[in-house]
């Protein structure tokens, strides 16, 4: 596979389409079940909702989580290759790469994401740390695809500095699936003994609370009817069996969000060979490092 150290506009590997992404959508509304994926196609509507009314603030929480603990933070990611799982606006990510480049003055990145617009505003964000960061060297590779279609050959440089990678995942991207043993099998297959594994994550202490701040959302909304291009009335929810947030369109499920109870977490995660390294709280949100021990 070719690789490329700069510029790093030319690194973007494109394996899906509107066409595909349409086929999708159909397919979800068959089955009665929309996939993450569609709610940020119309990537406006979700820069509207980060920038003015995000219902659950995860990305400004996030960021909190991280300046609160950098020190230790920086020591525990120090030394390899980085995999975001998901971008959009990219403010955890640019502040995860900020710190290689103020410690080593060199970054290894990988950004996969299925809405290429948030993969071309990432690539000027690097563009914009370098600058900031004279001398400084970032190796870059995009990948506009699902998570699900990921190989292990577009997780690694082969002349890469690191010898393992820490993949990492936030704004609770990972509650965007209903079926959250395909997402943790996903991060199975795609890391190695020694990998580790940060995740960003909604808890569930106020369930009502976080259901209201959902529902009461118009632009939420908007946001969950554009994805199933239907017009008409949401019916939101709190499934408290399986700790999620769901806004139901008729009988089409066509939003999800699953919360979750952390001790519940850090044993769920084992299952997959994750060992919980350190989590850091604050108020509704966790921030957890996981680290696969076994091959």
């Amino acid at each position: 596979m070719k690789e490329i150290s700069s510029p790093i506009n030319e690194l973007v590997i494109n394996r899906i389409n509107k066409k595909l992404l349409d086929e999708r959508l159909l397919k979800g509304i068959k089955f009665k079940s929309i996939t993450g994926e569609q709610w940020f196609r119309n990537y406006d509507n979700w820069y509207r909702i980060t920038a003015f009314a995000n219902p659950h603030k995860t990305p400004y929480t996030e960021l909190k989580i991280l300046f609160d603990n950098e020190n230790e933070l920086k020591s525990l990611l120090n030394n390899t290759l980085k995999i975001f799982y998901g971008i959009g606006m990219g403010e955890t990510e640019t502040l995860i790469i900020k710190w290689d480049l103020e410690n080593t003055k060199y970054s290894e990145v990988i950004a996969v994401d299925a809405i290429d617009i948030f993969i071309k505003n990432f690539v000027q964000i690097l563009r914009n740390l370098k600058y900031s960061h004279p001398n400084s060297e970032i190796i870059f590779r995009g990948v506009n695809d699902l998570f699900e279609n990921l190989n292990k050959d577009d997780l690694f440089f082969s002349e890469s500095k690191f010898e393992n990678a820490t993949h990492i995942s936030f704004g609770n991207t990972i509650g965007n699936f209903e079926q959250q043993k395909e997402i943790f099998t996903i991060f199975q297959k795609n890391m190695k003994k020694g990998d580790q594994l940060l995740l960003g994550i909604h808890l569930n202490k106020f369930p009502e609370k976080t259901l209201s701040e959902y529902a009461n959302n118009t632009l939420f909304k908007k946001l969950v009817l554009n994805s199933i291009k239907l017009e008409g009335e949401l019916n939101w929810k709190y499934n408290k069996h399986d700790a999620r947030v769901e806004a139901w369109f008729g009988d089409i499920l066509a939003f999800q969000s699953k919360k979750y109870d952390l001790k519940k977490f850090l044993k769920f995660v084992k299952e997959f060979g994750l060992n919980p390294i350190k989590t850091f709280e604050h108020q509704e949100f966790a921030v957890v490092l996981l680290k696969k021990e076994n091959q």
